[in-house]
Parts: structure tokens; C-alpha cells; sequence
């Protein structure tokens, strides 16, 4: 899907060095992600295998945010491996700073929201910091819900901080 000067789509292995980079710029630039910059080593490979994996899973999705060919921004969805959990999908969600407020990661969040009842999702459920108002707002817009807190659950620069648990139920 485009708008704009976005499109939004399955990332294919041959997207694994763009998925890198848009990583690891992400991890660079925010501490609003799970990753520090210094403990994320994969390499292209490591990439187009994880690409490799969630395509060949029913219950994931990978998408790219492109401008310009350029990745700009990436959503995963990772659905639950046990029986039990296949219904739920834990959302990763990242968009380099220069795309903030431009509706890039509104745009992934619909485009998951719609695929969930196909593949099964009945639940999609992220993390996000407590402090970070703009992706709690993005998150509510599209439907999800704060279902609790998860207190102290990430050491951030040295200190600890909160994250909101929200989750989405769809309409299966």
C-alpha cells in the first residue's frame, strides 16, 4: 500500500540489508526500543533468516515503511508458537525519528489490524514506555487498550522505568 511518499509492505528477504540498517539506526537513535545500540550484532544473514522465519509462519507478518526506497520504519508481528498462544501476536514497532507524526506506524498498525483475523490473531498486545505519549496516543487511535503496567520492567540509561502492556482484540 502507498500514500504518499510511503509504501508500506511484506518485507521479502532480499530486504535483510535494509532491515539492518533500519535497525540498527533505530536502536541508535531512541532508547524507546528494546535494543541498545551495542548488543544488537546481527548481521544481513541473521536478518534474511528472521525475515525467512515470520514469512514462513501463518501467525507473523513482517512489514517495511519505505520512502523512497528507503526503509523508514518496520512492524513485527510474532505469533505465539505454543498451541496455546497461536492466537496472539507481540508487536514490534519502529519508525526512524525524521517519519515521527507523519502517520507511518498508523498506516503498519492498520495494515496488521486487518491481516490478524485472516491468520488466525484474535490478540495483538505490545510494550511501550509509559513516558512515550506520542505512541500511546498512536496505539489508542488504533484501537488499543493500556491492560496494565509492567513496573521497573526495563533498565533504560541507568534508570528504571515503566512500560504499559496494551493489547487489541479482534474481531474473530
Amino acid at each position: 500500500m502507498q500514500h504518499g511518499s510511503v509504501l508500506v509492505r511484506r518485507a521479502a528477504t532480499g530486504d535483510a540489508e535494509q532491515l539492518l540498517a533500519l535497525r540498527r539506526a533505530l536502536f541508535a537513535e531512541t532508547s524507546l526500543m528494546l535494543w541498545e545500540p551495542a548488543e544488537f550484532v546481527a548481521d544481513a544473514a541473521d536478518e534474511a533468516h528472521f525475515i525467512e522465519r515470520l514469512a514462513g509462519r501463518a501467525n507473523c507478518l513482517l512489514l517495511l515503511a519505505l520512502a523512497d526506497g528507503q526503509a523508514v520504519g518496520f512492524l513485527a508481528a510474532l505469533g505465539g508458537e505454543r498451541n496455546r498462544l497461536r492466537h496472539s501476536a507481540l508487536l514490534a514497532v519502529g519508525v526512524v525519528r525524521a517519519y515521527w507524526s507523519q502517520g507511518v506506524s498508523s498506516r503498519m498498525l492498520g495494515e496488521v489490524i486487518a491481516w490478524a483475523p485472516g491468520a488466525g490473531i484474535k490478540r495483538l498486545e505490545l510494550t511501550v514506555h509509559t513516558a512515550n505519549a506520542r505512541a500511546v496516543g498512536v496505539y489508542q487511535r488504533c484501537g488499543f487498550e493500556i491492560e496494565g503496567t509492567r513496573r521497573s520492567s526495563m533498565l533504560v540509561d541507568g534508570v528504571y522505568t515503566d512500560e504499559y502492556l496494551m493489547a487489541l482484540i479482534t474481531g474473530i
